[in-house]
């Protein structure tokens, strides 16, 4: 009985281990596996390996485009935020008048914020755009490889021999 049940788990074992993989596009949660198509692991820049479809292919390039730009003007951004808070913390500079030092108070830090905030809110709409355009390639490749087929229903009456059936598929 003991050897039943261990030939049976092992054979439920290696049947459930080597099930099928899908070869479906998805993106992954870091830049090292940046897309896992079944079992491998893409980094981003071998896109061209990944994606076949032409079309799949210029959606990515425009993500490309519009994350690279939206990660300027994000960079822009937060260097003017950063450097005007800095200014704005420490706004108090000495000015010399007759040889008299007298402490002023510096206003144009928030300004620099502003500016940074302006350039930050250009960014979003690509980095949105960025993710669309990314999401758009992927679809688009899972539909051009055949892995995303409409499934349908049917009934078939079967008759063999001695016997009647129906045979439901979906």
């Amino acid at each position: 009985m003991k050897i039943l049940f261990s030939a049976l788990f092992m054979a439920f074992f290696f049947i459930s281990t080597s099930a099928q993989v899908s070869d479906s596009l998805k993106l992954g949660k870091n830049n090292r596996e940046f897309f896992i198509k079944g079992d491998q692991k893409f980094k981003f820049s071998e896109y061209k390996k990944v994606f076949t479809n032409p079309e799949a292919l210029s959606y990515i390039k425009k993500a490309n485009t519009n994350g690279t730009v939206a990660q300027i003007f994000g960079a822009i951004g937060g260097g003017f935020v950063g450097f005007g808070l800095a200014k704005q913390i420490f706004r108090t500079k000495t000015a010399y008048h007759n040889g008299v030092a007298y402490k002023q108070k510096d206003k144009s830090g928030w300004g620099l914020v502003g500016i940074g905030l302006g350039a930050i809110g250009i960014g979003i709409p690509f980095a949105i755009s960025s993710g669309k355009n990314m999401k758009k390639a992927i679809n688009t490749q899972n539909q051009a490889g055949g892995t995303d087929e409409t499934k349908t229903t049917s009934y078939k009456l079967d008759l063999s021999g001695n016997s009647i059936g129906i045979t439901y598929s979906f």
